[in-house]
């Protein structure tokens, strides 16, 4: 079952302590969609909540939250968007949006369900630690740049220990085709001069004169050094946004590692062609 899981948080690393939860009703929520306007496409949010306890018990239990967003609207774009989502939320690239959706929850709860009851142990004075929890928050940005659509995706779990794990990530579409727009398409040859424009503005934030210096400060840089994938970089109005997961830079107890690069600093550095559609 921990080797499914791995499937679903591909890349999910250990960040911070959860609280338990207290409650051991069962509630199981029906799906709720509000529209969100984007323009041309339309996103209707989808979301869908679960609390359920294994047996009469206070534990072992799990709960599992999704809330997310899928493009309406303009039919060829908004397949082309979804078909991407579904990869992206759920690891699911054959199923439709509502179907992968629903597997993946099923999947999920049969995965939690058959874990604890394994692992289960009665006589454990640390019985919070059998309060599974797995939260997914997908949507759309308001803060995108004209003719592209920025999504983001953010996942806590629990699944046991001391504390649990997070992992965000990006994906950018061009408005008028749906297709995603990979760091290729924006930076082009220009990625390892981009990376160090990176390193540097970490090293400036944390207001520390050197690389060297913010990792012996911070441990920031101490478990890897800063690069560009297609999904850790957010195109937003005025500047990109870059994000590192707990574990890629740094340890957990830095949390997430967040920069921005404005567009002037950016300035030769950027594929302008990338703004030009659907103006």
């Amino acid at each position: 079952m921990r080797n499914r899981l791995i499937i679903f948080f591909t890349s999910i690393l250990l960040v911070a302590c959860w609280n338990n939860k207290n409650n051991t009703q069962e509630q199981q929520s029906e799906p709720e969609e509000k529209t969100v306007s984007t323009d041309t496409i339309q996103f209707k949010r989808c979301n869908y909540n679960i609390k359920r306890n294994i047996y009469e018990s206070k534990y072992p239990c799990y709960e599992i939250h999704v809330d997310v967003q899928y493009a309406d609207g303009n039919q060829l774009v908004s397949e082309t968007i979804n078909k991407q989502l579904v990869t992206f939320l759920f690891g699911n690239s054959i199923m439709p949006f509502d179907k992968a959706k629903e597997h993946f929850i099923d999947s999920l709860s049969m995965d939690f369900e058959k874990d604890l009851k394994e692992f289960y142990d009665p006589d454990n004075e640390h019985e919070d630690t059998y309060a599974y929890e797995y939260k997914i928050v997908g949507k759309a940005s308001d803060n995108s740049p004209i003719g592209i659509i920025a999504y983001t995706n953010r996942i806590e779990t629990y699944t046991g220990g001391a504390h649990g794990g997070a992992l965000e990530s990006y994906i950018n579409f061009r408005k008028d085709t749906g297709s995603i727009i990979t760091c290729q398409d924006v930076f082009g040859n220009k990625q390892d001069e981009v990376i160090s424009m990176i390193k540097y503005q970490i090293v400036k934030d944390n207001d520390c004169k050197s690389a060297e210096e913010l990792e012996e400060k911070r441990g920031i840089f101490s478990l890897g050094d800063v690069y560009l994938s297609d999904n850790n970089f957010l195109l937003q109005k005025d500047g990109i946004l870059f994000c590192y997961n707990p574990y890629d830079i740094a340890p957990w107890s830095e949390g997430f590692t967040f920069t921005k690069l404005t567009y002037k600093q950016l300035e030769g550095y950027v594929n302008q062609e990338i703004f030009s559609t659907n103006k």
